[in-house]
C-alpha cells in the first residue's frame, strides 16, 4: 500500500486472511474491524490474530489496558441537559403507545382546524390569556383522554413564533424571579431570525394546520412538575405529536403546532431548581432541538400523508438530525458556517460564540466523545460497544448507553452532509446540504426511514448509488484519520465542518475542566500492535452494528510482512449477517 492509500476488504474470504506487506522502511497504519450490519441490536464476536511471518506460534494475548480518568464534576447545566434527552426517549415511547391505543387520526393539511382550543385563523395577540390542554403526566405518560388545562399569557408574538407563559409562574414566583419581557423578546429574536429559517431550509416547513401562522412555545410549570427536585434530572420540554391528531381521536390535541417549555423555579416551587439564566438557555437550545421532530413528524405524516405506525424515522437517525439542528442553530446564530474545518479558536473569538459553542454544540461533542472512547470511562473496545442503530427493534437504549447512541448519530449526520450535500450557497455558508437533509427529513415518497431512507437521500441529491458498507467504512476512516492523514488520503475520511481532533486537543488544553470525554487530547483508544519480526498477537473483542473495532500498527524500524487473520473467538468463519469488513489506511 501506498502512502495515504485507503483499502476497504469486503469479500468474506479477504477479511478472513490477507497479508500487509513489509519493506525496507517503517511502516504505520490503521485497521478497522467493522460489521456493516444494519440490523438493530445486532452484535458480532470476533478474534483478529496479528503475526509476522515467520514469527513463533505460541500466541500472545494482546492485554487491553483499560482508562479510569479522576473525573471532574460536570458542571450541573451540562448534566442536567444531558439528562434532558435521556428522558426524552421514555416520552416518546408513551406517546406512541397512547396513540396507537386510542387510534388517533392525524389531522392533513386540508383539514379546517375549528374546533382547536388554539386556533383563532391569525396569529394570538401580545398579553392575550389562552387555554391549553397538555396530554402529558407528570411521570411522563401520554394521555389522550385526561390532559392537565392550563392557562397562559401571550408575551411574545413574532414572524414565525409566539412565546406564552403559563399564568401558574406569575401567581407563585415574584417577577425577579421570572423571565423578563427583554429576555422573552431574546429568546423570540432567536427563533424567529435564526431557529425559523434554518430549520425549514433544512427539515421542510410546518404544516399550520391550525392556520394561525404560528408556532407557539408555551412555557408551563407542568414541565416543571415533570422534574422532582433533588434528582439531578430533568426534562426541559417536548414536543408532543399528540398535538398533531384531531381531537375526536384524541381530546387531549391541540390541534396545533406547539412545544412544551421548562421555566424559571429558583426555589423549586414547581420541581427541580431551574435558575434564569437556565431557563433562558433551555428555551433556545430545547426548540432548536425539538423542532425538528415537528417537522420532521409533519413532513412525514401530516403533510406526506404517512401512518403513525410505520412512517415514522428511525430513532438513531431521527435523534441525529435533531442534534444536527441544534448545531446548525449555533452555527447560524454567529454567522459562520459548514464545511470550513472549524476548531475552538476558530469558533471561540467573541462572548457571542462562546455563548453558542456552550449552548449548541458542547453537547454533541460530549456525545461524540463518548461514543469514540465507548463510554466514561474510556472502554478499550471504542466505538464497537455503542449500539449504534439503537437497541432491539431500533429503540433508543435509554440511560448512559443513549449519549453514545446519539454521539454516533450526530456524527454520522455531520459527517454525512459534508460529504453528500450537495456544494453551492445554501441558508447557511459553507454548501447546499440542506438539499439532503430535506430529503431525509420527508423519507422521500415512500416515507423511507433509517438506512433505506440515507442510500435514497444520497442517490437523489448527489446520483451516487452507494451502499451501507461504503459509508460505514468511510465514517469509521474518519474517525481515526480526520485531520491527521497523509496528503492525498481519499477526502471521504474527513470531516469538512469540524475538524474534530484539533477540536478535543484545544478542549483538553482548556483551563476549564470539562472532565470526561475531554479529560484525553482524542477520545478514540485504539489498541496499539507494534510491527516486529517476532509479532504475533490476538485481540478478542465484540463489534455491534455499523462500528468497528480500531487497531493502529506501527513499526519503529523496517516493517515485517504481516499476517491478519478475523474469524470468530473459536476460530471458524464470521456469519454472513454480520457483514464483516476491513479498512485499512496507511498512514506512516
Amino acid at each position: 500500500m501506498t502512502l495515504g492509500e485507503v483499502v476497504t476488504l469486503t469479500d468474506p474470504n479477504q477479511v478472513r486472511i490477507f497479508q500487509l506487506n513489509g519493506g525496507g522502511e517503517s511502516r504505520d497504519y490503521e485497521v478497522i474491524v467493522q460489521s456493516a450490519s444494519s440490523s438493530f441490536g445486532g452484535w458480532t464476536d470476533m478474534q483478529v490474530k496479528i503475526k509476522a511471518q515467520g514469527a513463533s506460534g505460541n500466541v500472545v494475548p494482546v492485554e487491553q489496558p483499560q482508562i479510569f480518568p479522576v473525573l471532574s464534576r460536570f458542571e450541573r447545566e451540562r448534566v442536567l441537559r444531558a439528562s434532558s434527552f435521556s428522558r426524552e426517549r421514555a416520552l416518546r415511547a408513551s406517546t406512541r403507545r397512547e396513540l396507537l391505543r386510542v387510534d388517533a387520526r392525524p389531522l392533513r393539511l386540508e383539514h379546517d382546524a375549528s374546533a382547536s382550543i388554539v386556533s383563532s385563523g391569525s396569529p394570538p395577540q401580545l398579553g392575550e390569556v389562552l387555554d391549553f390542554s397538555i396530554g402529558v403526566d407528570e411521570n411522563l405518560n401520554g394521555n389522550c383522554s385526561n390532559p392537565t388545562t392550563i392557562s397562559g399569557e401571550v408575551m411574545y408574538v413574532g414572524q414565525n413564533f409566539t412565546i406564552v407563559e403559563d399564568v401558574q409562574f406569575a401567581a407563585e414566583l415574584s417577577s425577579s424571579q421570572r423571565l423578563s419581557s427583554a429576555d422573552y423578546q431574546e429568546i423570540g429574536n432567536q427563533l424567529d431570525t435564526v431557529v425559523f429559517p434554518t430549520h425549514v431550509a433544512y427539515f421542510g416547513g410546518p404544516a399550520d394546520i391550525d392556520s394561525n401562522g404560528t408556532v407557539i412555545a408555551l412555557i408551563t410549570a407542568e414541565v416543571n412538575r415533570m422534574s422532582e427536585a433533588g434528582s439531578g434530572s430533568i426534562i426541559a420540554g417536548f414536543f408532543w405529536s399528540g398535538d398533531l391528531m384531531g381531537k375526536a381521536s384524541c381530546p387531549a390535541s391541540n390541534e396545533g403546532e406547539i412545544f412544551y417549555l421548562a421555566g424559571p423555579d429558583p426555589n423549586s416551587t414547581f420541581g427541580a431548581e431551574i435558575d434564569l439564566d437556565f431557563a433562558n438557555t433551555l428555551a433556545r437550545t430545547t426548540v432548536a432541538h425539538e423542532f425538528f421532530h415537528l417537522l420532521n413528524t409533519q413532513q412525514r405524516i401530516t403533510k406526506g400523508g404517512g401512518n403513525l405506525n410505520t412512517d415514522l424515522e428511525h430513532s438513531w437517525l431521527d435523534e441525529g438530525l435533531a442534534h444536527l439542528a441544534e448545531e446548525l442553530a449555533g452555527l447560524a446564530s454567529v454567522g459562520l458556517g459548514t464545511r470550513s474545518n472549524f476548531d475552538l479558536s476558530a469558533v471561540l473569538n467573541s462572548d457571542e460564540e462562546l455563548d453558542a459553542f456552550n449552548d449548541f454544540h458542547l453537547l454533541n461533542f460530549d456525545r461524540f466523545g463518548r461514543f469514540l472512547q465507548g463510554g466514561c470511562p474510556a472502554k478499550s473496545v471504542g466505538p464497537a460497544n455503542t449500539q449504534a442503530l439503537g437497541a432491539t427493534g431500533g429503540s433508543d437504549p435509554g440511560g448512559v448507553e443513549s449519549l453514545k447512541f446519539r454521539g454516533f448519530a450526530y456524527g454520522f449526520v455531520r459527517w454525512l452532509g459534508d460529504q453528500f450535500g450537495p456544494e453551492g450557497s445554501g441558508q447557511i455558508p459553507g454548501s447546499r446540504e440542506e438539499d439532503l437533509f430535506r430529503e431525509l427529513s420527508s423519507g422521500g415518497p415512500s416515507h423511507l426511514s433509517g438506512v433505506a431512507n440515507v442510500l435514497r437521500g444520497i442517490q437523489v441529491v448527489s446520483g451516487s448509488n452507494v451502499e451501507w458498507r461504503e459509508l460505514v467504512a468511510s465514517y469509521m476512516a474518519s474517525l481515526v484519520v480526520d485531520d491527521a492523514a497523509p496528503a492525498g488520503v481519499d477526502p471521504r475520511t474527513q470531516f469538512a465542518t469540524w475538524d474534530m481532533r484539533g477540536l478535543f486537543q484545544q478542549a483538553n488544553d482548556n483551563p476549564a475542566d470539562l472532565g470526561c470525554p475531554f479529560d484525553r487530547t482524542y477520545p478514540l483508544f485504539p489498541a496499539v500492535v507494534t510491527l516486529t519480526p517476532s509479532l504475533n498477537q490476538t485481540i478478542s473483542f465484540t463489534v455491534n452494528s455499523a462500528t468497528g473495532r480500531f487497531i493502529s500498527m506501527s513499526s519503529s524500524g523496517i516493517a515485517p510482512d504481516v499476517v491478519f487473520e478475523v474469524m470468530t473467538p473459536s476460530g471458524g468463519a464470521l456469519l454472513s449477517d454480520a457483514r464483516a469488513q476491513v479498512t485499512i489506511i496507511r498512514t506512516g
